[in-house]
C-alpha cells in the first residue's frame, strides 16, 4: 500500500505521452542488442506512420498480438537492455505538457502510472526515467532466463487494460472515481469511462466524437491548455508561415538581436508598450523565430469580436489589470514549464495623458514574479 495517496493518474504511452509510436525506438533497440535481424519487416515504417496519424486500429492490433510468439527464446536480460537503450531515446521525446501534468499530479499527492500495451521489459525503464510510480504493461512469460513466447496474464489493451488497472487500484486502495486517465485511443474507452476524470489526448477520430458526446475534456499535451489544434496543427504555427513585414507597406521594420532568444526551451520576453502598434511590431519580429508565443493580455481584449477568439486560439493569457490575481502568472509559469515563449508587457497598458511623455517607463512587478515562480 502507498502512504495516504490522493488518487492516481493513468497515462497511455503511444500518441499520449509520446507524440507518436514507441515501436520504432523499441525495434531499433532490439536490433542493436541482437534480438532482431538487421533488416526491417516490410511495411513496418508504413504501419508506424499510419499509427502516428490515425492511432490504433483493430486490424493492426489483431496482427500485433500474435507477434509475442516470435519472442520465444529471447534472452530476458537482452530485452531489458534494449528497454534501457530505448528509454534514453524516448524520454527526451515525451510531450512537454505531459511532463507538466506528471509534476502537477505528484504535487497534488497523486500517484502517476503508465498503462500501456507495450511489453513490460521495454516500457518499465522509460517509466522509471520519467518518474512514474508504477508501470502496468503486458508481461511476457519466462522460461528461466529466456522468454517463452506467450503472454503472462492479461494482454493490457482495451478491456484488458481496464481489468489490469482495476486490479492494481484495488490492491493499493484506490477508488477509480477519484482517478484520472489520459489516452488517445477509442480502444481505451473502457478505462476512460471507469475513472472520474477522463481526458482524451490527441484523440483519434472515434474517440474525439465520443469525448464530444460525453463532454470529456479534449487536450493536446504539446500545447498549453485551451489552445486548439486543427488537423493536428496549432493555428498560430500556420500564421507564423505567412506573417511578414511586407504586409504593412507603409512601415519599415528594422529587426535585430533575435539570435539572443533561444531556439528551444522556456523564455520570458519583456517589451515596452507605448502604442497600439506594439503587438504588430512584436508579431513580425517573433514570427522570424518560428516559435509560438503566449502573450499576457488585458482581459478586455478577449471580449472583442474575432480578436478575442483569435487571442484564445493563440494561447494568450487574460489578465485583469490591477486585480493582483495570481492565476495569469500561474498559467504563464505552466507555459514556461512546457518550454514555451511567454511575452509580457511590464507597463501593463499604454500610459495616458502626461505619463505618455514621461522619460522614465514605470513597470509592474509581473516579470520578476514570473521569473521567480518559474
Amino acid at each position: 500500500m502507498y502512504p495516504a495517496p490522493m488518487g492516481a493518474a493513468f497515462f497511455d504511452l503511444d500518441r499520449t505521452l509520446l507524440p507518436g509510436a514507441s515501436g520504432p525506438a523499441f525495434s531499433a533497440a532490439l536490433r542493436r542488442v541482437g534480438l532482431l535481424s538487421g533488416r526491417r519487416v516490410p511495411g513496418e515504417g508504413l504501419l508506424f506512420g499510419l499509427f502516428d496519424v490515425i492511432g490504433e486500429s483493430l486490424p493492426a492490433m489483431v496482427l500485433a498480438r500474435p507477434g509475442v510468439r516470435f519472442t520465444k527464446g529471447w534472452d530476458a536480460e537482452l530485452v531489458a537492455e534494449a528497454g534501457r537503450e530505448a528509454a534514453r531515446e524516448l524520454a527526451p521525446r515525451i510531450q512537454p505538457f505531459a511532463r507538466v501534468a506528471i509534476d502537477e499530479h505528484h504535487r497534488a499527492g497523486r500517484l502517476v502510472v503508465m498503462a500501456t500495451t507495450s511489453p513490460a521489459e521495454l516500457a518499465e525503464p522509460l517509466g522509471r526515467a520519467l518518474g512514474f510510480d508504477a508501470v502496468l504493461a503486458t508481461r511476457y512469460r519466462r522460461d528461466g532466463g529466456t522468454l517463452a513466447g506467450a503472454v503472462d496474464g492479461r494482454y493490457v489493451w482495451g478491456r484488458g487494460k481496464l481489468a489490469t488497472v482495476r486490479e492494481w487500484a484495488a490492491e493499493h486502495g484506490f477508488d477509480l472515481r477519484e482517478c484520472y486517465a489520459y489516452s488517445d485511443s477509442v480502444f481505451d474507452q473502457p478505462l476512460l469511462a471507469a475513472v472520474g476524470h477522463p481526458l482524451a489526448v490527441n484523440p483519434d477520430p472515434r474517440l474525439f466524437a465520443l469525448a464530444t458526446l460525453r463532454r470529456w475534456p479534449v487536450v493536446w499535451l504539446d500545447v498549453p491548455d485551451g489552445v486548439p489544434k486543427l488537423a493536428g496543427f496549432e493555428p498560430q504555427r500556420a500564421l507564423l508561415k505567412v506573417i511578414r513585414p511586407e504586409l504593412v507597406p507603409y512601415c519599415r521594420f528594422d529587426i535585430a538581436g533575435l539570435d539572443h532568444i533561444p531556439a528551444t526551451g522556456p523564455v520570458i520576453l519583456a517589451a515596452n508598450h507605448r502604442s497600439y502598434f506594439d503587438p504588430m511590431a512584436l508579431g513580425f519580429a517573433l514570427a522570424r523565430l518560428g516559435r509560438p508565443v503566449r502573450f499576457l493580455a488585458k482581459r478586455e481584449l478577449f471580449a472583442a469580436p474575432v480578436v478575442g477568439q483569435l487571442a484564445r486560439s493563440f494561447g494568450a493569457i487574460p489578465v485583469d489589470r490591477g486585480s493582483g490575481e495570481r492565476g495569469p502568472l500561474e498559467a504563464a509559469a505552466r507555459a514556461l514549464a512546457g518550454g514555451e515563449v511567454v511575452v509580457i508587457l511590464p507597463e501593463g497598458t499604454i500610459p495616458r495623458g502626461e505619463a505618455f511623455f514621461a522619460p522614465d517607463l514605470v513597470a509592474r512587478s509581473g516579470v520578476a514574479r514570473l521569473a521567480r515562480m518559474s
